[in-house]
């Protein structure tokens, strides 16, 4: 169907190839075990630690201690080596090593002394570096941290819906679910617009399709100041991109989004796609919804409304018409 249109779209020519039985793989959406297990797991770190005190029980490594400590040399205080209520997880590496060391094996109210030359390891202790220093450690207080436990009682505190752990978990598997259906649903229908284009011929009006980018770009700008706090010159350079680089992108994305609709509405001509008064309807509350939701301004006119909605309709129609089974 070759179809010739003005350059307002930015398409000089337009040839829709095969757009049905294209048998295109879609991408996965059960729920893998692991992706509930990392669910389950993110919500407890969201939980409130519990610390299991161990009052008469050797430490060990993994532990948190703490301390109050003093450190001397040839029986002075040495600057910057005494804390109060410090506290430390014996075995990391980011404390003096020795102080884990001394410490495996002891127990909650013991003192521990020690000597140690302090090596040049941490940054945060160059004024002790070289220095011989007799360290003196009290020890106030050993602890565990244990991981929650998701119980009935607990979830039904987070879910009042979930009576139960298992109940939690179906919920849960539904949502991560849902978000991955929504996720295909919108990779499906890029691969599938995908594989449409490579059977299409069609050639850009250059001066439309740079306009497309150039706003892109603008937008693009704008968001990244206004959403993230970010100047564009530090995006560049986290990219190391340069801007005439980012501008390609945009215009490839520019390109894309145009050809993605003039593939749309193609389909929704050859196919005679129309709307029933119902479909509008739900279209409207939607984005009148979307508008609330978003605070900005949507659906301005009723023509922009029905392409909106005959478009989607169209990509509903081709997934379905392309999708494998």
């Amino acid at each position: 169907m070759a179809v010739n249109i003005g350059v307002r779209d930015g398409i000089k020519q337009f040839e829709l190839g095969q757009y049905k039985g294209l048998n295109i793989d879609r991408f996965d959406v059960s729920v893998k075990e692991e992706e509930l297990n990392e669910a389950l797991n993110y919500v407890r770190k969201s939980m409130d630690e519990i610390q299991v005190e161990k009052s008469n029980e050797p430490i060990e490594t993994g532990d948190y201690v703490i301390i109050n400590f003093e450190g001397t040399e040839n029986g002075k205080i040495v600057p910057k080596s005494r804390d109060r209520g410090f506290k430390f997880r014996v075995g990391d590496e980011n404390f003096i090593e020795e102080f884990s060391t001394n410490l495996l094996g002891k127990k909650t109210g013991e003192t521990v002394i020690f000597q140690t030359m302090v090596l040049p390891d941490l940054l945060e202790y160059q004024a002790l570096w070289g220095k011989q220093i007799t360290f003196s450690v009290e020890i106030v207080k050993v602890y565990r941290i244990k991981e929650p436990e998701l119980t009935d009682d607990i979830v039904r505190e987070i879910d009042p819906q979930a009576e139960t752990l298992h109940k939690f978990e179906i919920i849960l598997k539904n949502k991560i679910l849902q978000e991955k259906v929504n996720k295909a649903t919108i990779a499906n229908m890029s691969k599938v617009i995908g594989a449409i284009a490579k059977n299409c011929k069609y050639e850009f009006e250059q001066e439309i399709l740079d306009k497309a980018a150039e706003d892109l770009y603008r937008k693009f700008v704008e968001e990244l100041k206004a959403v993230y706090d970010m100047e564009l010159i530090v995006y560049l350079i986290q990219r190391k991109l340069s801007s005439d680089e980012l501008l390609n992108e945009c215009k490839e994305e520019a390109s894309k989004r145009i050809l993605g609709e003039k593939i749309l509405d193609a389909v929704i001509k050859a196919e005679g796609i129309q709307l029933i008064d119902e479909e509008m309807f739900r279209e409207k509350v939607r984005l009148q919804n979307r508008e609330k939701a978003e605070k900005v301004e949507l659906s301005r006119e009723n023509n922009i409304q029905e392409l909106q909605c005959l478009r989607k309709k169209a990509m509903d129609f081709l997934l379905e018409a392309n999708l494998a089974q």
